[in-house]
């Protein structure tokens, strides 16, 4: 009793240091906040004012609305903020961080090894700490449901506990997951895979009860899908093709992308926004996991010829299954971009992959084991905290430029406000931001593009902005930080001979008191095609 009494209290101890890290984070928004997290504040804000629930997010067919949903909730609890939507993702990462618990109990056999998995992921990587506070599509909801299809169907195939409400459970939760994000394809890969071994001895209930059960919790997928003509399914076997200068990479160069730039963003060997590797302790984290990971394979190769046993042999071998799983599907999938979101669906096997190998050390003695373990926590939360310090913070953005520190908004959006200005033309990743912040008593029709490569329809998520601003009788433009823009919208308002004023704000630049009211289209603005890059001055700017 005692002894189960110090593992409950050590487990929620752990919690607690998860939370207050989170808590620390979103305090003075030390993950930034853009228009994708924005656009799911906003969906969150209409369906609180009765309008119907989208099943995908805004302008797209894919990425299930629940994430939304949950948000709605928070802020009829605590009102409309960046801060309550962070709260949700808090609440939200530490049930994940509960079913990943479980589930490394489940697969280690060991509450010891399941405790220490917890630890390394209730002090993240960067890669985890973005994306466990930040609404960006679900990521967490993700974790949670992931690591319940390989929690149940480890239950199932290998521990033969085989009730029918974990058929059920396995279904549902593999169900919600297709629909919310169609990563959730590893685990249920992963789980078919562990099941393979016992299929003969299950009987075809089970199986019909989990695939009903996949039905209800999928169904509003395939309720939009049979009216759609599928369109997610055209989406999941095209990728991002449709976006201009978006080119399919070759199984090659991915593989190359995962090993470099994959990998090590997941072990926090390098920060998911930027190309380099993280410095400090990053060389010596690098050492410790190549060890592990050499302790590992040495292990199996020591099992393939008989020799001796591999400790927690079952286990090594079920990471080892799912790397091998997501490797095939990152592979041949269109979505092989190994910046960092798409390695999530191995956040967690990673964390229950290094607490074996750190375990392991104990053979050598508990100081060796307990001085690896401090070294990779302390690791992990300094370079963390260091990101979250810097003047972004954590940030999804992977594009400098397109980097807004918060200080500018307040500022901008009291400008506005003074000027009586309620309308205006944006690009896509300023206009969701601002209309957010302002609380929609600021549209924004996403008219400019933001970068190079020239507009994307695909950024009009929202139509009746377009509307309203196309209805409005006066209109602004702003711009961020993208000097051939601005240059080209000098030229081409000056040969219409539109007179306007000027006003910077850090990134963004307003343009305002037109002559005349005009919008970006008038000027072929929202074309999809490059633009020169061109720089202008901003020194001549009206002040």
């Amino acid at each position: 009793m005692r002894l189960l009494n110090r593992h409950a209290l050590a487990l929620l101890a752990i919690l607690l240091v998860a939370a207050l890290l989170r808590a620390w984070l979103i305090a003075g928004e030390r993950v930034s906040f853009d228009s994708d997290e924005a656009v799911v504040g906003l969906m969150a804000r209409h369906i609180n004012q009765g309008q119907p629930v989208p099943t995908f997010y805004y302008g797209q067919a894919y990425m299930g609305s629940l994430d939304a949903l949950l948000v709605a909730g928070g802020f009829a609890i605590g009102g409309e903020s960046v801060t309550t939507m962070r709260a949700v993702q808090i609440a939200l990462a530490l049930l994940a961080l509960l079913a990943a618990y479980a589930l490394a109990r489940a697969v280690a056999g060991s509450r010891r090894v399941a405790l220490l998995a917890l630890l390394l992921l209730a002090m993240p990587t960067p890669l985890g700490a973005l994306y466990g506070t930040a609404t960006l599509g679900g990521y967490n909801e993700l974790t949670s449901l992931g690591s319940l299809v390989l929690l149940w169907s480890w239950q199932i195939a290998v521990d033969g506990r085989d009730a029918p409400w974990r058929w059920a459970a396995l279904g549902l939760a593999a169900g919600i997951g297709w629909w919310l994000n169609a990563a959730i394809i590893i685990s249920i890969a992963v789980a078919g895979l562990v099941g393979l071994r016992t299929l003969p001895r299950r009987p075809w209930r089970g199986y019909a009860l989990c695939a009903a059960a996949f039905l209800l919790g999928s169904a509003p997928w395939w309720l939009y899908n049979l009216g759609h003509s599928w369109a997610s399914l055209d989406f999941l076997l095209g990728g991002f093709g449709h976006v201009p200068g978006a080119e399919p990479v070759s199984q090659g160069e991915a593989l190359v992308a995962l090993i470099g730039l994959g990998l090590p963003a997941l072990y926090g060997l390098r920060l998911p926004w930027e190309a380099g590797l993280a410095l400090g302790a990053g060389a010596l984290v690098a050492v410790i996991y190549v060890a592990l990971v050499t302790d590992s394979l040495a292990g199996g190769l020591a099992r393939l010829r008989r020799v001796g046993t591999i400790e927690h042999g079952p286990a090594r071998r079920w990471v080892w299954t799912v790397f091998g799983v997501f490797a095939v599907v990152f592979l041949v999938s269109p979505f092989s971009d190994a910046t960092g979101r798409y390695l999530l669906p191995l956040w967690v096997p990673a964390a229950i992959g290094v607490a074996l190998g750190v375990d392991r050390l104990r053979r050598a003695g508990r100081m060796v084991a307990a001085g690896v373990l401090v070294a990779l926590l302390a690791a992990q939360a300094g370079t963390v905290i260091r990101a979250a310090q810097t003047e972004t913070g954590l940030t999804p953005q992977l594009v400098e430029a397109l980097r807004v520190p918060a200080r500018y908004d307040g500022p901008l959006l009291d400008f506005l406000a003074a000027e009586g200005y309620a309308h205006g033309y944006a690009a896509y990743w300023t206009s969701f931001r601002l209309i957010f912040r302002s609380g929609e008593t600021l549209i924004l029709d996403t008219a400019l593009p933001y970068d190079e490569q020239g507009y994307r329809p695909v950024t009009d998520r929202y139509p009746p902005y377009r509307d309203q601003v196309e209805s409005a009788a006066r209109a602004m433009w702003i711009t961020q930080n993208f000097p051939a823009l601005d240059a080209r919208i000098a030229a081409e308002l000056g040969a219409a001979g539109v007179s306007y004023r000027t006003r910077d704000f850090g990134p963004y630049r307003v343009y305002y008191d037109f002559s005349r009211r005009v919008s970006p289209r008038d000027f072929g603005l929202d074309a999809a095609e490059p633009f020169d890059d061109t720089e202008d001055d901003r020194a001549g700017a009206d002040p």
